[in-house]
């Protein structure tokens, strides 16, 4: 039996919580042991937490923490308190992952290359996956379709990575909310490690919506800039150092500048990149 820690962080999403560590349980060669970030969740989690069978290692966060610096909470505890394990998986909670589908991926597990388990929505399509930079800080996101390719980066709904890989990188505690799993994947790339994708979907979530976020067209320009600059948007300061430390300066000064003149002038700010 593989033994994998599984990382994540959560708040106030109990059931999707138990849901997503339930449906983990469906392998028969692999099992999963947790380091989760609690961020201060007040809807009944960590009772629910402590109920579980699961091996399970709770750090209490704040409320403030929001996902990224949960989990780089998460990362930093697991590679103190927990060194010994072969892979770790960086997770959302919400996911359902699809049974036995980690018994199908063991066997290409290696311990040179992280592993990326796309995840698709309800509806069959792809929701989160491998990203490869396809012009400037232009990108594409790929599914299981892409198994014989490499990435520069990916979204971290599902990602396998080995100890030695694990135990170097760090998610840059810098970032609010979004972004640290780009910046996380790009920095495990430019240490030479690949970064590939599994052949099927493991597991089902939709994507998030961007209505009434900063790049729902239908709002009011003012509302669309404070939505932006809130926490779970994509506040300048993030993005700015997100672009001079993956992209330079030259691009971080001028691209950091591009969604505000979009969102003034009213034009498309659906775009990859941003």
């Amino acid at each position: 039996m593989m033994r994998i820690l599984a990382i994540f962080t959560c708040y106030n999403r109990r059931d999707l919580t138990e849901r997503g560590i339930g449906t983990l349980r469906a392998n028969e060669q692999v099992a999963f042991d947790y380091v989760i970030v609690n961020d201060g969740s007040t809807d009944g989690t960590e009772t629910m937490l402590a109920s579980l069978p699961d091996r399970i290692d709770v750090v209490q966060g704040d409320g403030g923490l929001f996902w990224n610096r949960g989990m780089h909470m998460a990362i930093e505890y697991a590679k103190e308190h927990y060194p010994d394990y072969e892979y770790y998986m960086l997770m959302n909670d919400d996911t359902k992952f699809f049974p036995g589908v980690f018994d199908r991926m063991l066997p290409s597990l290696k311990r040179d290359e992280v592993k990326i388990g796309a995840i698709c929505g309800e509806h069959g399509e792809l929701s989160y996956g491998g990203i490869r930079y396809v012009k400037g800080i232009r990108y594409k996101k790929y599914g299981p379709e892409a198994a014989d390719e490499k990435f520069d980066t990916f979204n971290a709904n599902c990602v396998v990575i080995p100890h030695d890989i694990f135990m170097k990188a760090s998610i840059d505690p810098f970032y609010q909310h979004s972004i640290g799993d780009f910046d996380y994947g790009l920095s495990i790339h430019k240490m030479g490690y690949e970064i590939r994708i599994f052949t099927e979907y493991v597991g089902e979530c939709n994507d998030n919506t961007l209505q009434k976020t900063w790049q729902d067209e239908t709002l009011p320009r003012l509302e669309r800039l404070r939505l932006k600059e809130s926490r779970k948007g994509l506040p300048f300061a993030d993005w700015f150092h997100f672009l001079r430390k993956n992209f330079g300066l030259g691009t971080a000064v001028v691209r950091s500048l591009t969604p505000y003149i979009r969102i003034l002038l009213g034009t498309k700010t659906r775009y990859s990149g941003a």
